[in-house]
């Protein structure tokens, strides 16, 4: 039976939202990579991203706002939003709820999320911690 994309991106974000990262491991295939910018990064080294951007915004969480699939892939725009209430760059917390957008495309294989490529603002999101 074919995976249900729209299905499997849901649940991921679900279990990343609540930085329940064994439920995340359970979405993504034994070679996962994820592509952010120039970095590459196993899933070992997705989660300690993904621990060090909770560091600063403890409440991190991404809204779905659009999913389009094709064949074995699913790009995904969203918005994503957090309190910025320890340093993130080494400026003072701000308090303020930061949002950013981005947008990430998963290929998925065998059931699971083998690849991704994420593009985010992030001088939006600098410009906001200012």
């Amino acid at each position: 039976m074919p995976t249900d994309i729209r299905k499997l991106v849901a649940s991921y974000v679900a279990a990343y939202n609540g930085a329940d990262w064994d439920g995340l491991a359970e979405h993504v295939t034994a070679d996962y990579i994820h592509h952010s910018g120039e970095q590459t990064l196993d899933f070992d080294g997705f989660v300690r991203g993904a621990t060090w951007l909770r560091a600063g915004f403890p409440d991190f969480s991404v809204e779905v706002l659009d999913v389009l699939v094709d064949g074995d892939r699913a790009a995904v725009r969203f918005e994503a939003r957090g309190t910025h209430e320890h340093s993130f760059f080494g400026e003072a917390p701000t308090m303020r709820t930061v949002v950013l957008d981005g947008i990430t495309v998963y290929r998925v294989s065998e059931g699971g999320i083998a690849e991704d490529w994420e593009a985010m603002d992030e001088q939006q999101l600098r410009r906001q911690l200012a």
